[in-house]
């Protein structure tokens, strides 16, 4: 039986496929228990029995795809590659080949973390903004945020196969077998996906899948419908075969081209910027908290820069330590938010593309300058004003501030192999559908509505829009160690400029109150992303805090947060974890 059949045969049942060992084929067995999420839903954890490798994607087929791999002798690199072709056919809306990537990878047999930028850039003929026309005239928001004008050069087929070349262990078109059989044999439409299509005006906002994704009354096919792309298929076989370079050079950089020249306003990428991208290797970014070691990727994310600041202020908010009756009380999510808050409006200040602007990034986590940000937390109120710090060594003279957005459809894939190999990936194509354009079977990208507006004359942004530059992103794929200098916590989120509360959230529950990745995300969110209003899940216990908040003064929204996180956790005899209940993901161990 194929792969795509087996994963097929028992269904779709509440949002995530129901999969007994019986059905998995060339995996062993795995363990999965299913508790109740206090925001509803029903999350999959490995949290009953610990096991020697485990895998936590956003949907169930890419989870077993990696298990697949790994059961056939692939490491956690290889296994992350399955995931990411899987997904790239099961929910195109979030991630896939015409998208950007991060990863961090731990690799302990060379007692090295490597981090990836793999995100995607503008081509080399920009304007100032993506609002900014050739001819200089202001563009109708709206008008490019979509289309070809919005489609940056992807980044995610270099980073699979730099990773693949420099820590994979199985052959690299073995790893594409998964995907290519379910895109051949079909995979059922999921309840994540089909709420998207679903949303009015629905088939009208996507004729370039109108198709294959919705029936002739414009609606999309109901979940579990079979869904089949074998134009996908056959992508996949090609760069199976011949590599990424030789894809990219034998045709497909020159298609991806061609279709952003589709929409209103056609694209200003070509096919040499899509020959020329490469993925860039930098140094991780680490800070000590407490007696953990919290490590996550660099600029161009600002992701990780706000995180570790937000742990480190967090920590020195609460010197006597967290408990879970903290958590309950409106006191510990003020100095919670205010420490977002100062964070946030450093990030918004100071990060860029690295290679192309200065970004303090050491002064901005150094632990003096961080500490000078904390003791401007009043507990008694909020802060009236939040304003950038000055970082050592760095001129406030020129910059403006960052008011881009950051968009919310996002993917997450971890995988811990039973060597030791830890692997976390934040995965995107921008905005759901990304430009709405698609080539070759995959979605393109619109990750140039993530750099900023043109500035005015004399200012510099950070992020400001320029030929070959990768715009921020607040992905923040994350890995902790212990004090003994093993893995310990790995993971990271979907879910726009939010991923930034829901990691450090989540670090603060599973770290401070030992709480595992299932009890973790099945809590509410707080955010500050969109500073200085507060956000808070609505539906969950966290919704509760409002009042409590507005007294201290604080602007407060309560709203649903649809995150998309993944956590794997090491415990004693192996490790546990948990998908995040709001969509439709699986974590599985054997």
């Amino acid at each position: 039986m194929s792969f795509a059949l087996a994963c097929l045969r028992h269904g779709w049942r509440r949002g995530l496929l129901a999969l007994p060992a019986a059905a998995l084929i060339g995996c062993s067995s795995p363990t999965v228990v299913r508790p109740t999420a206090a925001t509803g839903g029903a999350p999959s954890a490995i949290d009953v029995k610990p096991q020697p490798s485990a895998v936590s994607t956003a949907h169930p087929l890419a989870t077993h795809a990696a298990l697949r791999v790994l059961a056939e002798g692939g490491n956690a690199i290889d296994a992350t590659i399955a995931a990411q072709l899987v997904l790239g056919l099961v929910e195109p809306q979030s991630s896939g080949l015409g998208g950007g990537s991060m990863l961090l990878v731990w690799n302990p047999a060379r007692q090295q973390l490597r981090s990836y930028d793999g995100l995607a850039a503008a081509p080399a003929h920009t304007t100032a903004s993506l609002r900014t026309d050739v001819d200089g005239r202001l563009l109708n928001a709206d008008a490019v945020s979509r289309g070809g004008r919005s489609v940056g050069v992807p980044g995610t087929p270099a980073l699979l196969a730099l990773a693949h070349q420099e820590q994979g262990r199985l052959p690299w078109a073995q790893l594409f077998q998964p995907a290519i059989e379910l895109a051949r044999g079909g995979h059922p439409m999921a309840p994540y996906v089909h709420a998207i299509l679903a949303r009015d005006p629905g088939a009208r906002l996507h004729p370039e899948f109108r198709d294959d994704w919705f029936g002739p009354d414009g609606r999309p096919w109901p979940v579990g419908k079979l869904m089949r792309n074998p134009t996908y298929a056959d992508t996949l076989q090609q760069l199976a075969t011949q590599g990424t370079a030789n894809w990219l050079r034998h045709g497909a950089a020159q298609r991806l081209a061609d279709a952003a020249q589709r929409g209103e306003h056609p694209g200003l990428i070509r096919s040499d910027d899509v020959l020329r991208y490469r993925v860039v290797e930098r140094d991780p970014l680490c800070a000590t908290v407490r007696v953990w070691k919290v490590c996550s990727v660099a600029p161009p994310s600002f992701g990780g820069i706000a995180i570790l600041q937000m742990l480190q202020m967090v920590d020195l908010q609460n010197p006597g330590g967290i408990d879970a009756a903290a958590l309950d009380g409106t006191a510990f999510w003020h100095r919670y938010v205010e420490a977002g808050r100062l964070a946030q409006a450093d990030r918004r200040q100071w990060v860029g593309d690295p290679d192309q602007v200065a970004v303090p990034t050491q002064a901005m986590l150094a632990p003096a300058y961080v500490h000078r940000r904390a003791a401007l937390i009043d507990p008694s109120h909020a802060l009236r004003a939040v304003r950038a710090g000055q970082p050592l060594s760095a001129s406030l003279s020129s910059r403006s501030d960052d008011h881009s957005t950051v968009a919310a459809e996002t993917s997450q894939i971890v995988v811990a192999d039973a060597q030791g190999m830890v692997a976390t990936t934040t995965t995107t194509i921008n905005l759901n559908f990304g430009s709405r354009l698609r080539v070759d079977g995959y979605v393109l990208n619109n990750v140039l509505t993530n750099f900023g507006a043109a500035p005015t004359p004399g200012q510099v942004m950070a992020n400001q829009m320029a030929p070959g530059k990768r715009p921020v992103t607040s992905m923040a794929p994350v890995i902790v160690f212990d004090a003994q200098g093993h893995a310990l916590v790995a993971g990271g989120s979907a879910g726009g400029g939010q991923i930034v509360d829901y990691v450090a959230r989540s670090l603060i529950e599973m770290l401070w109150l030992g709480r595992s990745p299932a009890q973790v995300l099945a809590a509410g969110h707080v955010s500050t992303a969109f500073a200085p209003r507060v956000q808070l899940e609505a539906g969950t216990a966290r919704a509760a805090l409002a009042d409590g908040l507005r007294a201290l003064g604080h602007d407060v929204v309560v709203q649903p947060l649809p995150s998309g996180a993944g956590f794997l956790q090491r415990v004693p005899g192996g490790w546990i974890g948990a998908a995040d209940p709001r969509r439709d993901g699986v974590a599985l161990g054997q």
